[in-house]
């Protein structure tokens, strides 16, 4: 825009400031000859909704009247115009010839105790204008105070009301609330909570004084922990009273804190009186003073008793420890050890291929390849067939086959009647869906099921690795294929019927072919646990982990993930079907067909999708990470995921909560105390860490919240203690 000329009389000539609100440019009035310099504020609207720009045109207009208002004032930059050009809005302000008093500190260093009394002076009696006109600056500080090259005046610059409209106008808020501007050093916290008093200007010409008279910017100083007021005493030689009232000009508690100008004001007369009005006081508090000044009145310094400080650890960790444990009883931080979970899965190592096992996958060039929609009965048979001439070990077909699909179903039937084939149902049991029949003519012993448990963000963690059919169900839609006697699955005592998942069932024929392995209770009951040779896959419960109160029905395990996409050696299906691949490949593994098309619904999230990545894992993929799993645990000894017991995660939870309130209550110094709060987090997050990578998961939000909050609490009882303490002196 530079070289553009706005409104048809302002000339834009130089960028002096941009963000995302537009931009600030020093320009020339074409239609004013003895003062033509003058400075333009653009203000784009987020929206150019009509309702948008109304709002923001009333804010504008009343805004820019309060700006007409001050700008009659000697010492604030005059409002020369106004105007909206192509639904964006325009401040023409005087412009000031002069430098900052940022500037100036950097150029000279510290200033005398005379300079800056001057300058409260001087400004002090500006902000009482604007403080009577209802107005609160909300960004002073030395950047925004210019002398003038010639008068030598100090003019207050850039009203934070303006950057308001901005923000306003970028954002559309549009509530009652005012919006927390400031600049970091000088802006209490009532102001960075949306809550500007006068008083807040007051902390910062204060905090621009203190910048002046120590050469130091607020930001570099250090802080009083207890009190949280800056600690610049020790980088100044200025006498008590100017001591005292720069004290109380920046106290972080703004009732301790100058209200008015005119209080300022009046003290700023009578800087001698200061010292002696504070040490007849029955307790000071508002300062202490540079060390060799023999004139200083005693300071009290407020101190924690052994009994306060027990009874507030104790009372800090009780509290937190029941409102954490009730909490996480409750489920509230579930949603957060999920997502460290999968933070901690996302970074583990890729294991690569399990060469045990490979995956005929369908893909999108697959089908069109067939111009099929799903590959037909016979193209299934083919592929099974030209599989088997090499000897796998089983063949998992990961495709619903409940009804015929296209020709060729006489000749999917013949093959699998081959035992080594596992079809599978859909037991619908999980997330009340309708139950799918498998093919039909299948005999039991071939039939899997291929359901997913899902948690509550719609992620896979767990896997149910068998479940129970009832006669009610094998009588019902899923028995309804079955091509024997489905009266002699129910045996006299039994009432229920063992099913394994897809991924199980392969498992479990692999280890009974290969390694003469087989579960120790081949008359499986709901009672029994799952066991193969000596280990026990004990299914979880519902509060395993980072869980509360989970849907653990079934015999459900924990999943741990094997590698994001390469589980295992992949060949294409139309290869298979055109004998076009390795027979190395197929010898005695474990081959899953399925679809992993990006059009096929039979795709989940699981732990790696974090950071944004929504990329699913294809069904026939996750049967795949559940029978690397059952082989890696039973076969490489790879442990189960295994969590700590509840009374251990009680206990830890509860002592990082004491830990976190005691050191609060006993550390004074502010940077021992962000040590030591750190320090514990860490501990907290590195426990998890470990047990993580010995197989464990153990809760770390919970804990590290329990540490946090308890340290909090007795920091703010703490604070709390010390201000009851002063307000009754």
């Amino acid at each position: 825009m530079l070289g553009q000329t706005l409104f048809g009389r302002y000339k834009l000539t130089r960028i002096l400031g941009a963000g995302g609100f537009g931009q600030t440019y020093l320009a020339i009035d074409t239609q004013q000859s003895s003062r033509p310099w003058c400075v333009v504020k653009q203000l784009k609207p987020a929206s150019q909704d009509t309702n948008f720009l109304t709002v923001a045109r009333r804010l504008f207009e009343t805004e820019v009247k309060t700006l007409e208002r001050l700008g009659s004032h000697s010492q604030i930059p005059q409002l020369l115009n106004h105007f909206e050009e192509d639904n964006e809005f325009y401040l023409v302000q005087e412009y000031i010839d002069g430098q900052s008093l940022e500037s100036e500190i950097k150029e000279k260093g510290q200033f005398s105790e005379s300079e800056v009394i001057a300058l409260l002076e001087e400004v002090l009696l500006v902000l009482q204008f604007i403080h009577n006109h209802h107005v609160v600056h909300r960004d002073l500080k030395p950047d925004n105070l210019i002398r003038r090259r010639h008068s030598q005046g100090i003019v207050l610059i850039d009203f934070g009301a303006v950057k308001e409209i901005r923000t306003r106008l970028i954002t559309g808020e549009q509530t009652g609330l005012t919006i927390g501007i400031g600049t970091q050093g000088y802006t209490p916290s009532e102001q960075l909570s949306g809550k500007p008093r006068y008083s807040s200007d007051i902390y910062a010409l204060g905090m621009t004084a203190i910048h002046a008279v120590t050469g130091k910017s607020p930001t570099d100083l250090p802080e009083d922990f207890g009190s949280l007021d800056p600690r610049w005493q020790d980088y100044a030689q200025v006498s008590p009273g100017l001591a005292i009232l720069l004290g109380k000009m920046t106290r972080h508690y703004i009732h301790q804190r100058y209200s008015s100008t005119e209080e300022v004001l009046k003290d700023l007369k009578r800087l001698d009186e200061l010292p002696a009005e504070a040490a007849a006081a029955d307790t000071y508090l508002e300062t202490s003073f540079p060390e060799g000044s023999s004139k200083s009145p005693p300071v009290l310094r407020w101190q924690m008793g052994n009994r306060a400080k027990v009874l507030t650890g104790a009372i800090a960790t009780l509290l937190t420890s029941l409102a954490v444990l009730g909490l996480s009883q409750k489920g509230a931080f579930v949603a957060s050890e999920l997502a460290a979970h999968d933070w901690l899965v996302s970074t583990q190592p890729d294991l690569g291929p399990d060469p045990r096992l490979l995956i005929v996958e369908i893909t999108d060039d697959d089908l069109r390849a067939l111009d099929m929609r799903t590959p037909s009965d016979e193209v299934v048979a083919s592929v099974i067939n030209n599989l088997q001439q090499h000897q796998p070990a089983s063949i998992g077909l990961d495709l619903l086959r409940d009804v015929p699909e296209g020709t060729g179903n006489e000749a999917l039937r013949e093959s699998l009647k081959n035992p080594n084939v596992v079809v599978i149902t859909k037991l619908g049991s999980l997330a009340g869906d309708s139950a799918i029949a498998p093919p039909p003519g299948t005999d039991f012993s071939q039939i899997s099921f291929s359901d997913v448990v899902i948690d509550p963000d719609v992620r896979v963690r767990r896997v149910l690795m068998l479940d129970f059919l009832t006669e009610e169900i094998l009588k019902g839609e899923i028995g309804k294929n079955l091509g024997e006697n489905i009266d002699n699955r129910i045996d006299d005592n039994a009432t229920k019927q063992p099913i394994f998942s897809l991924g199980t069932e392969l498992a479990l024929r692999y280890l009974a072919q290969y390694k003469d392995l087989a579960p120790a209770d081949s008359d499986f009951l709901p009672s029994d646990l799952l066991q193969i040779g000596d280990i026990i896959f004990e299914p979880i419960e519902p509060n395993f982990g980072g869980y509360q109160n989970a849907n653990t029905a079934g015999y459900q395990i924990f999943l741990h993930y094997r590698s994001p996409e390469n589980v295992a050696s992949i060949i294409r299906f139309t290869d298979v079907l055109n004998n076009n691949f390795d027979p190395n490949l197929v010898k005695d593994k474990i081959v899953f067909i399925g679809s992993t098309s990006d059009n096929s619904r039979n795709a989940f999230l699981t732990s790696y999708n974090t950071g944004g990545n929504l990329q699913q894992m294809p069904a026939v993929m996750l049967h795949a990470q559940v029978t690397s799993q059952i082989l890696s645990t039973v076969i490489n000894q790879q442990p189960l995921p295994w969590t700590w017991p509840e009374w251990a995660e009680i206990t830890w939870i509860v002592a990082l909560t004491g830990i976190g309130g005691t050191l609060m209550v006993l550390t004074q110094k502010g940077p021992v105390l962000i040590a030591f709060g750190v320090s514990g987090l860490t501990v907290a997050c590195l426990v998890s860490v470990l047990c993580f990578q010995f197989g464990g998961w153990v809760p770390m939000t919970t804990p590290m919240s329990a540490f946090f909050l308890s340290a909090a609490g007795a920091r703010i009882s703490k604070s709390y203690q010390r201000r009851y303490w002063e307000a009754h002196q």
